[in-house]
């Protein structure tokens, strides 16, 4: 299976059978972690496999732990990283590979962003005082039976109509804010394509991209209602539209790759016209 595929495939899972996945799936996807391409190799991103799922659960809240929920998950993936700058943006960049190629496995996860308490899952896996607990999913076979099916039944419809997916046209600009994007580029449409589909943990799609000429600037909007204890979960999200947009692009034989220090972002914002509630925080040259 293709990236491509396994973005249009792959769903939220929020309960799983209780088999494990065999070990061989287990260690290529643990190793996929360690091997994910970086945005910024000063930043360390670390990917602890848990195999024994009930012991992350019982670190998490009442609603999440619970069995009827992601409780019922066998294994766990937890990412932690360094706190310092762009460490969510690197963090939902580099668990997104990961998720990716779980799903192409036929596995079910879930973004899990701030529902759990972040010093108990930092007590359970001894971290140092450096490292933050970012981001968790679970890990393992998507129930598909009536209970599992209702289950997320239930969560899909209570999402609000603007949750769902926004169009292309609400996430892409041409080299300048809000000017409606057009082009004749399949290639160029089929990778927006795949980044639209990203998720987010809140399925809150804060990303917006502008197209100049060879260049795409990934943009976040700036969310307060998004930040916990010093993380800015707007930008993990676009880290992981960002994962979305280069590995797509890696497919079709793209040789780009993201930028996401050595220039101004003040400077691009004014040149693009990027108006206040929003930042710069990367640039793919094709």
């Amino acid at each position: 299976m293709t990236y491509r595929e396994a973005i249009r495939r792959r769903f939220s899972v929020r309960h799983y059978e209780s088999r494990p996945v065999p070990e061989k799936i287990l260690k290529a996807i643990q190793k996929s972690g360690q091997t994910s391409l970086a945005l910024d190799k000063n930043i360390k991103v670390r990917f602890h496999l848990i195999r024994e799922g009930r012991l992350v659960a019982e670190q998490m809240t009442f609603q999440t732990g619970r069995s009827w929920l992601f409780g019922s998950a066998p294994h766990f993936i937890i990412a932690t990283a360094e706190e310092k700058p762009g460490f969510m943006l690197e963090t939902g960049f580099r668990l997104e590979q990961v998720i990716l190629l779980a799903a192409a496995q036929g596995l079910g996860t879930c973004w899990i962003g701030g529902l759990f308490t972040e010093e108990q899952i930092a007590e359970f896996l001894r971290l140092n005082k450096k490292e933050r607990v970012i981001a968790l999913t679970p890990l393992g076979y998507a129930d598909t039976s009536f209970y599992g099916k209702t289950i997320y039944s239930l969560i899909h419809r209570s999402l609000p109509d603007n949750r769902r997916r926004q169009p292309l046209q609400q996430i892409v600009f041409d080299s300048r804010f809000g000017s409606p994007f057009e082009t004749e580029d399949e290639e160029l449409l089929e990778v927006l394509e795949c980044t639209r589909l990203a998720p987010s943990w809140t399925n809150s799609q804060p990303w917006r991209f502008l197209v100049d000429d060879k260049e795409i600037i990934a943009l976040a909007e700036v969310r307060s209602s998004r930040f916990y204890h010093g993380k800015h979960y707007y930008r993990l999200d676009v880290g992981i539209a960002m994962s979305h947009f280069y590995l797509a692009a890696k497919e079709l034989g793209w040789k780009g790759k993201w930028q996401v220090i050595g220039f101004d972002p003040a400077q691009v914002a004014r040149q693009h016209a990027v108006p206040d509630g929003y930042e710069v925080l990367g640039i793919y040259r094709r």
